[in-house]
């Protein structure tokens, strides 16, 4: 049977691979993974981003399926770490492969394992050394391959016998990018980054969130707050889309709604009962565009990957509008809250005043119709400003909760899909110079 050591063997522990109740260290492979994430390290500047913080390997015998026991190790990739990372491997007589993965701690799925989608992944098969040696095997990992393993459990990669020439450097996406774009008071320039978005936790979907996927944002222009009433008002654009909805609603508070065509005590709230199509046009009259579902969860995710706005604690009653439905949580009224009104829903930007009412309060339309978890644009890997396919469509994605959804429809990786026009749904206008 084969059995584990609890040596110590360069950068973290070694695995014992003999056979027998005692192994015998007599041949060694110091396994070094190469790689140009971005992982947490001394000397990083301010605008550096890290964006993995776990190394796992795996190791298999002969033809098994599953890992030998004991041969399975974890490491969290810390700042006082050697910038090397290597393992020591005890290696007998029966072919082994390791399983080398990096990945962020963030995207565990469900089973505790890491999303595979989301890790830099390479099955090696590690070479035999002769009694009593040490030998160096090398395998590099990139971002490049994120998504994509190299080999597989019986087609394993080979690793080199020394390190990759020239040495890899970090991966210069990982940098935060200034937002210099000259904004008005209600507007808020956003940095650019790189970010983890989706949930590998759940089962990616409606109501859900995507499989966790890597997105680098540029700089963009977000309104502060969310459309108020006396704003769309001023505006003098219909409420109402005849190609989306075919008829039109009667938009008043008597119903739910907050829109008023003459001055009312709601003129600061978020106008709701919105079409996507007027939502939409109201943006491009002013030379806007809704927000992309990727700028939104950027945004709602603290530019972080977050849950939320001002962290990963979920929110309590009276921090911000969520879970006032006749059985919620909250208690309270049939109506959101004045704009900017909560003391936690708030983006803070270094320098600029801060995004009010991203994760609750009411619902916003994103830019895009609605596409599902599995569609082509949604896959895994790494993306440039993604935006879904525009194609008419009476189904279009909402961000952020409301007043009346419990917290979970708070968190900044939840989509829904909404047509109908809603006493819980409003939206903002974003500024990214790609307006369709």
């Amino acid at each position: 049977m084969t059995r584990a050591a609890g040596c110590i063997w360069g950068a973290f522990a070694a695995m014992a691979l003999g056979c027998g109740p005692a192994p015998v260290v007599s041949a060694q492979v110091l396994l070094v993974v190469e790689t140009d994430a971005p992982l947490p390290a001394l000397g990083l500047g301010p605008d550096d981003l890290s964006l993995f913080d776990r190394l796992r390997v795996e190791v298999f015998l002969g033809d098994s399926s599953v890992p030998c026991t004991g041969c399975a190790r974890e490491f969290v990739l810390e700042a006082s770490r050697p910038s090397e990372l290597s393992l020591g491997l005890v290696v007998g007589d029966a072919p082994a492969v390791a399983k080398v993965q990096i990945f962020a701690l963030r995207n565990l799925d469900r089973d505790g394992r890491p999303d595979e989608g989301s890790a830099l992944t390479a099955w090696v098969r590690l070479p035999k050394p002769a009694s009593g040696e040490v030998r160096r095997a090398y395998v590099a990992l990139r971002v490049a391959d994120l998504a994509h393993p190299r080999g597989a459990r019986h087609a394993p990669i080979e690793t080199t016998a020394g390190p990759v020439t020239p040495p890899l450097g970090r991966w210069p996406d990982a940098r935060r990018l200034p937002c210099t774009i000259p904004v008005t008071p209600d507007e808020v320039c956003v940095p650019g980054g790189v970010v983890w978005m989706g949930d590998a936790a759940r089962t990616p979907g409606s109501a859900g969130g995507l499989a966790p996927r890597l997105v680098a944002l540029s700089p963009f222009v977000l309104d502060r707050h969310e459309v108020t009433v006396a704003e769309m008002r001023r505006s003098g654009l219909a409420l109402t889309d005849q190609d989306i909805e075919g008829e039109d609603p009667v938009v008043s508070p008597e119903n739910g709604c907050t829109y008023s065509p003459d001055p009312s005590p709601f003129d600061g709230y978020p106008v709701t009962c919105i079409t996507w199509g007027a939502a939409r046009r109201y943006c491009r009259e002013t030379g806007k565009t809704l927000p992309s579902e990727a700028q939104f969860e950027y945004a709602q995710g603290a530019l972080r990957g977050w849950r939320y706005p001002w962290g990963d604690e979920d929110p309590t009653c009276g921090a911000l509008a969520f879970g006032r439905g006749p059985n919620g949580p909250c208690g309270g009224t049939g109506v959101p809250s004045p704009v900017g009104s909560s003391r936690l829903d708030r983006l803070s930007i270094p320098g600029s005043p801060t995004v009010d009412d991203l994760a609750g309060n009411v619902s916003e339309w994103a830019r895009e119709p609605w596409h599902t978890a599995d569609d082509v644009c949604n896959a895994q890997g790494f993306f440039r400003d993604p935006v879904c396919p525009l194609a008419t469509s009476a189904e279009h994605a909402k961000r952020g909760g409301d007043f009346v959804r419990n917290a979970f429809a708070t968190r900044s990786y939840v989509r829904i899909v909404g047509a109908a026009i809603s006493s819980r749904v409003g939206f903002r206008c974003a500024r990214d110079g790609t307006v369709p």
